[in-house]
């Protein structure tokens, strides 16, 4: 199960630190630990160890069901709910330090413009966006550290639950062990279904 989201705030994401312990927290349990987690559900590989599927019996076959279920299940409240948490937080900062920009940018253009050889201290007055940059600086690093998190996560997801099957609900193509589209399209979808 995912950590719980920590309450956000705009100071939240000023002082990064918490919420870079707490991304990296929730990637050491959730993505870290994906190979371990994923042990305990029997992959299909063994499972073609059965032969041919129109030679299974009905106890087989339920059961290979039952192990693509428990491995869907495991991604869609595991894996993806924790991304989804780290990626609203990530999105909020990212809000926030552009919604404190424009503030500052508008604030700025409403004064009146100095010539610095008149005034050489004006520049001091004026508001910077420094704060604002570090927060969108580390905000893109750790997209970048989640795309590669995210990459190595489902190149394990797509080898432990190899041919899974279709989302029974739409009938689309497999939305988890697509190992040919990445994550990205079957995060996607997964969320789209959440908001229904």
């Amino acid at each position: 199960m995912p950590l719980e989201k920590p309450a956000l705030t705009p100071e939240l994401c000023y002082s990064a630190e918490t919420l870079r312990r707490f991304l990296l927290l929730s990637r050491s349990l959730t993505d870290d630990a994906i190979s371990a987690d994923l042990n305990s559900i029997p992959t299909v590989k063994e499972s073609k160890i059965l032969g041919s599927g129109s030679s299974w019996t009905k106890p087989e076959r339920e059961k290979i069901g039952s192990r693509r279920r428990a491995c869907k299940d495991f991604v869609y409240s595991s894996v993806f709910e924790s991304w989804k948490v780290r990626d609203e937080i990530l999105e909020y900062c990212n809000k926030i330090a552009n919604e404190r920009k424009s503030e500052i940018s508008a604030t700025a253009a409403k004064k009146p413009k100095v010539d610095p050889r008149l005034d050489p201290y004006e520049a001091r007055d004026l508001p910077t966006y420094t704060k604002e940059e570090e927060i969108l600086s580390w905000v893109a690093s750790e997209r970048g550290v989640e795309d590669i998190v995210r990459d190595r996560s489902w190149s394990i997801i797509c080898e432990r639950c190899l041919d899974i099957g279709t989302d029974s609900a739409s009938g689309a193509t497999p939305v988890v062990g697509d190992n040919g589209s990445g994550w990205r399209p079957a995060f996607q979808t997964w969320k789209i279904s959440k908001l229904r």
